[in-house]
């Protein structure tokens, strides 16, 4: 009778075990997107891409733990897609093959900020209208770009 009173008690608290760590465990909501928009013109555009996929594969993590990934398009036309901000679906990153390929309005040239050298002669922006939680995703993206992609 007591051994199976014993054997009662461990299973009882194991379970009581296994439940807590499952609720317990952390939920971080669906993967965030950061769209980037790459310049068809880019030389290394191949490169880029191979380097994204590399990317992906390292299950990218903000610092809240949520996941992100990187959704990607490429434009032959990118001074447009800048210009036309209000209608074109927004980007949290992009990436040119020059700083020319930035519209001339200066609201827009000073909204892109700092640039990143990124594949060798390719510029990465992160413009100021970019959310903060994007912002450090984008910004992630960048640093792997800059040690793995040359």
């Amino acid at each position: 009778m007591q051994l199976r009173y014993a054997r009662f008690v461990k299973r009882a608290w194991l379970t009581c075990a296994l439940l807590f760590f499952a609720v317990s465990c952390r939920r971080h909501g669906p993967e965030l997107p950061v769209r980037v928009l790459y310049s068809s013109q880019i030389p290394a555009i191949a490169k880029l891409r191979q380097s994204e996929r590399d990317f992906s594969f390292t299950d990218p993590r903000l610092r809240s733990g949520r996941a992100f990934v990187v959704r990607s398009i490429a434009d032959n036309d990118p001074i447009h897609a800048l210009a036309d901000k209000g209608k074109a679906p927004q980007f949290e990153l992009y990436i040119l093959k020059s700083a020319a390929e930035i519209p001339d309005i200066p609201e827009i040239r000073k909204a892109m900020g700092d640039s990143f050298t990124v594949c060798g002669q390719a510029v990465a922006y992160i413009p100021e209208w970019t959310s903060e939680e994007r912002r450090e995703g984008a910004a992630r993206f960048i640093q792997y770009l800059s040690t793995h992609c040359r």
